[in-house]
């Protein structure tokens, strides 16, 4: 069967904290979508559109509103959160729908999962709710299970804000493959 994916994949790594949850609670969390997450997740979506609207106007002052929203998302992201204090990055296959991980925990297919996220080097927080469709074992002593998860009830603004991080993710690595082809020649 032919695996036909909505949106493309990149190679991340990310602050991740998850944990298994039930049915009932993924159903009480999409009634909660109102909460101040949702909120940020709305502002950063707008700030997302205006800053690449601004990028082709005036460069400049889109880097320096993409620093200073950085800089804000690192403030709010030092505060006590559910998220682990130590910023152990977990590599990390992600799209606007989805994502794969390695981790040493056993879980099962059809699983629900609350995924913790802090994007980088943005330090946007994003929660999500997933149903994990595929768990392989692999060869790796620490992280023996490669988890493969669906998002569940994402909004738009949630979706806009992975979009925004998988496409500066890619605008980096371009800019740094032209860099180093540059200082090749």
């Amino acid at each position: 069967m032919e695996e036909r994916r909505r949106y493309f994949r990149l190679d991340d790594e990310v602050i991740l904290d998850f944990e298994p949850v039930s049915q009932d609670e993924v159903r009480r969390w999409k009634e909660r979508k109102t909460d101040q997450r949702n909120e940020l997740a709305e502002l950063d979506r707008d700030i997302a559109a205006l800053l690449h609207r601004l990028q082709a106007q005036a460069p400049a002052v889109a880097g320096l509103c993409e620093l200073l929203n950085r800089k804000i998302n690192l403030l709010h992201a030092h505060q006590p959160s559910t998220l682990t204090e130590t910023e152990i990055r977990t590599r990390v296959n992600l799209s606007a729908c989805g994502m794969s991980f390695r981790t040493g925990e056993p879980l099962a297919e059809h699983d629900n999962l609350r995924l913790q996220m802090q994007l980088k080097p943005s330090n946007v927080p994003v929660t999500l709710m997933g149903s994990i469709v595929g768990v392989e074992q692999v060869d790796d002593s620490e992280a023996p299970y490669l988890v493969r998860v669906n998002f569940d009830g994402l909004r738009e603004a949630e979706q806009e804000i992975l979009i925004h991080h998988l496409f500066q993710l890619q605008s980096r690595r371009l800019q740094a493959n032209a860099q180093a082809l540059n200082d090749a020649c």
